[in-house]
């Protein structure tokens, strides 16, 4: 999802009996009295905060809504004025989607308020923002928030590992999951270069002694033995990955020696990376060549487990390619699917 803003998403909104509004700097002693509580912050903290946390939790939600253009409300009681929490749109850069976050604190736990917010929240996101694909992204044991998200109508879509434990991610009415897409991808063109640009510098703070040389240009990406490929998650280039065919030589059989393969790190943990890998084996079945090859490094574990869980295993130097303390080698036998 890009962090662009959609046009008209309003800074105050109004339910029966709360007012959805900007946070202003007198609000944090009433925040933290939810995020001094520990049941309060139990499956997203895992501890009390201080006030000076809670400051700062104050300031990343207004923040966000500079950041976004969009953002989480403080929640205002009408009728006494209290603050008593915070509901509204949250992105952070890990998340997998934009979501509804809700924050009661626990005074005001029981009285239908969370779910109040969060269905204005949800009217006003369908009419100012139809196409933010909106999720509640809760902790696998939180069953207060379950509830909440289920009596709110959102719908369990998946569950995942995140930050240790496991998550379950709840999609809301009006709102389809975003379709993934696989396509050839221009290498010169401006989304590619900047994956491939961001790419380029995480290898360069894994790998300092990595020749830049060493990984393929948009040039090299550009040859006719090469497929390159994008994939979308609806319109937006979330990763890419290649496959360069090297003919037989010297009595060895063709392979096709995989590259590039990157996801942009707020859509890690979708299993786009595996998609990638799997149309770029395909392509070489197609292509009557029965071996991938790759070369990814130590300081990656989390390539290494997922080339390992598709069948790679580790082997000597690929091609021209020369052996080092920091290189991995792997390489896998392809069956065509019957």
């Amino acid at each position: 999802m890009s962090a662009e803003a959609p046009a008209g998403i309003p800074t105050r909104l109004e339910s029966e009996r709360l007012i959805l509004r900007p946070f202003v700097h007198s609000d944090w002693p009433a925040l933290h009295a939810h995020y001094a509580d520990p049941e309060c912050t139990r499956f997203t903290f895992g501890r009390a905060l201080s006030e000076g946390e809670s400051w700062r939790a104050l300031a990343s939600m207004a923040g966000h809504w500079v950041l976004r253009g969009y953002g989480p409300y403080a929640l205002e009681h009408k009728v006494t004025g209290a603050v008593i929490g915070a509901t509204g749109l949250w992105y952070p850069n890990d998340w997998p989607e934009p979501e509804i976050k809700w924050a009661l604190s626990r005074a005001f736990w029981g009285q239908g308020l969370a779910s109040e917010a969060v269905r204005a929240v949800q009217a006003m996101a369908l009419r100012a923002a139809p196409k933010l694909p909106l999720i509640s992204f809760i902790n696998a044991q939180n069953q207060a928030s379950i509830r909440l998200a289920l009596a709110v109508g959102a719908r369990l879509e998946l569950e995942r590992e995140f930050r240790g434990s496991a998550w379950q991610l709840y999609r809301h009415p009006g709102y389809a999951a975003q379709t993934v897409s696989l396509k050839a991808l221009d290498p010169h063109c401006a989304d590619a270069q900047a994956l491939l640009a961001a790419s380029d510098r995480l290898m360069a703070a894994l790998y300092p002694a990595l020749a830049s040389e060493h990984l393929a240009s948009a040039a090299a990406l550009s040859q006719p033995e090469v497929l390159f490929l994008g994939v979308w998650v609806g319109s937006e280039l979330a990763g890419c990955g290649a496959v360069k065919r090297v003919p037989p030589l010297a009595g060895e059989a063709a392979y096709g020696e995989i590259k590039r393969v990157f996801v942009s790190p707020e859509r890690r943990g979708h299993g786009l990376s595996k998609l990638l890998m799997q149309r770029l084996e395909q392509d070489l079945i197609d292509r009557g060549i029965g071996l991938a090859r790759l070369e990814t490094g130590i300081r990656q574990p989390e390539a290494l487990a997922l080339y390992a869980r598709l069948g790679y295993r580790r082997c000597g130097p690929v091609g021209s390619n020369l052996a080092d303390e920091t290189g991995v080698f792997m390489q896998k036998q392809l069956k065509p699917k019957l």
